[in-house]
């Protein structure tokens, strides 16, 4: 029997190392993405990614860990929903920092949606608020630190036991909301106990692609919204909670909502895998 020839060789080496890569592939993994995925393991020296821990109505959550025993977190979102269409319009509409961005395909509005929210890690990260922090991100593939052990996440807020939640987590998620406000000049949006992961007692802010500067017409609602999602959690489990009216006008009091930063902008920037390029949002 002849031999094979010595590319096909590699080419079946090299499928089976991807095979043994990634163990699991479901309805979010169409060839674009797995294509992605391979080119951020490469980047990464990734040795493994896992199956989904976390499916939403944008994006699944896959733990991923390197040759070092590290692990990541790897965002994907879909490529082809009408939520994701829904929520990018409401979200960037009005946002400077995306002003002028080209989309045309559905594609295209969920790769500026994955580059929305690790642009809006990043400021945070950046800002002292305590997020995941952001590394990459590639097409529709999102990577940030993995808040958990050894692939199992931390609990979020929702899934504590009561004898966990207590003022001390109360007040820490104050003070991310006020970082949040006053350093990244971010407002959440959507804050809620199933948006926070708690390690180690403390709170991990999670979820932030409809994150919007603090500039933004609804950002003022919004926020009011976030830290009346907060307190009526933390009331409901018998914690005393600061009046909402209250907090939000000792945090804005001396706030100038109107300065944007002028037209400098610095962004955030990723590391694309492809080129080795870095690229500027």
């Amino acid at each position: 029997m002849p031999k094979k020839p010595l590319d096909f060789k590699k080419k079946e080496e090299k499928r089976r190392k991807d095979e043994d890569l990634f163990k699991v592939v479901d309805s979010a993994i169409d060839t674009a993405t797995y294509n992605g995925l391979m080119l951020v393991s490469k980047k990464l020296n990734l040795e493994e990614i896992f199956g989904s821990i976390s499916s939403g109505k944008e994006a699944k959550i896959y733990p991923a860990k390197d040759f070092k025993g590290k692990f990541y977190a790897l965002k994907v979102f879909y490529v082809s929903t009408a939520q994701s269409k829904k929520a990018l319009i409401k979200y960037t509409k009005g946002d400077y920092r995306f002003e002028g961005a080209k989309v045309g395909s559905t594609r295209s509005l969920v790769e500026l949606w994955t580059k929305k929210e690790f642009r809006n890690l990043r400021d945070m990260f950046d800002a002292g608020v305590r997020v995941p922090e952001p590394y990459i991100f590639f097409r529709n593939i999102l990577v940030m630190d993995f808040i958990g052990e050894n692939g199992v996440r931390a609990p979020l807020l929702k899934e504590l036991p009561d004898d966990e939640i207590n003022e001390d987590v109360y007040m820490d998620i104050l003070e991310q909301i006020t970082k949040m406000i006053k350093k990244a000049r971010l407002v959440h949006g959507d804050l809620s106990e199933y948006n926070i992961l708690v390690k180690d007692k403390k709170p991990y802010i999670i979820d932030v692609s409809q994150a919007l500067p603090i500039e933004h017409d609804k950002s003022l609602e919004l926020l009011k919204n976030d830290v009346e999602n907060i307190n009526r959690f933390f009331a409901n489990k018998g914690i005393e909670v600061q009046g909402t009216d209250s907090f939000l006008s000792n945090l804005l009091g001396d706030l100038d909502v109107h300065n944007c930063g002028g037209s400098e902008d610095t962004g955030s920037k990723q590391d694309n895998p492809e080129t080795g390029r870095d690229d500027q949002l």
